[in-house]
């Protein structure tokens, strides 16, 4: 199974809390709580409806928190931003930074999708991941917005109020940013599985829809932090240490809130619900 493009796809937890039926937790401390909830940033249209517990969440919550803001995120400045920083600008190419081996399986690739090698030669390593994650996604009918998407439409359209985790400048940096030292490493691994994409993605959306902790954390993270110890710090646990003041703060505000993040980010011992729990709140997974 294709871990890199999982985790970009996505991006719970081995602790003790037991099966249920969806990935939405009640957090509490006392009379302090807030609703936290995995997400997947894809879906297919047999996907939908939503598990309905994430619909109650959301209609009984005053306010919603994303990674980031996501009406920002689609302008087209900010997508021109993103490509720019996907494309090499400073004269070099794919071929210059990862080996010739790895390049041809680039090209393998370019040719088996009938697509032209130059559509890649100017990519960076994670324009490559993106460039063949959208192929291998479209390929399996899985083009619907997530769930992120789909509640941040409905909060504008119901005047909820919006927050962020992080800013629209660091949610790019850490996008684009994927792969960096490691270029050989996650080109190569990223075609040689591409052809998984489909069964994985598959496998971790029924996984998350049906709140099975243990084969969502065995689909998205397994030998990652092993395999990636770079990626997965910077992708995951630095972005999860940034996020906790925050999700802290939200504790000791009269608003109730709900929190949506990519699934990853709950998972394994540095996820939030594992912080959480080992800062004495409880942990109670909802049905």
């Amino acid at each position: 199974m294709n871990k890199l493009a999982l985790w970009i796809s996505g991006a719970l937890l081995s602790c003790g809390i037991a099966h249920a039926e969806t990935s939405v937790w009640l957090v509490e401390k006392g009379k302090d709580r807030l609703f936290l909830g995995g997400t997947i940033h894809v879906l297919s249209s047999s996907d939908l409806p939503l598990p309905a517990t994430f619909h109650r969440i959301f209609n009984d919550t005053d306010v919603l928190v994303l990674e980031t803001d996501i009406s920002k995120l689609t302008l087209p400045e900010n997508s021109m931003r993103l490509l720019g920083m996907l494309t090499y600008s400073d004269g070099r190419s794919l071929r210059d930074v990862v080996s010739a081996e790895t390049f041809s399986q680039v090209e393998h690739f370019a040719s088996t999708e009938g697509v032209p090698i130059t559509m890649f030669e100017r990519l960076t390593p994670a324009g490559v991941a993106l460039t063949v994650l959208s192929i291998e996604l479209a390929k399996a009918g899985i083009q619907h917005e997530g769930v992120d998407t789909i509640f941040h439409n409905q909060a504008q359209a119901s005047g909820k109020p919006v927050q962020g985790l992080e800013s629209i400048d660091d949610h790019l940096h850490f996008v684009a940013n994927m792969g960096a030292g490691v270029e050989d490493q996650f080109v190569s691994q990223t075609l040689a599985d591409a052809h998984k994409t489909r069964d994985g993605i598959r496998t971790i959306i029924d996984a998350w829809r049906s709140g099975d902790v243990k084969a969502l954390e065995g689909a998205v993270l397994d030998d990652m932090p092993e395999d990636y110890p770079k990626l997965y710090q910077e992708l995951l646990v630095q972005r999860n240490n940034n996020w906790m003041p925050q999700i802290l703060n939200m504790f000791e505000t009269p608003e109730q809130e709900f929190v949506l993040v990519g699934a990853a980010h709950l998972l394994g011992p540095d996820g939030l619900l594992k912080q959480l729990q080992g800062k004495g709140y409880s942990i109670m997974q909802l049905e």
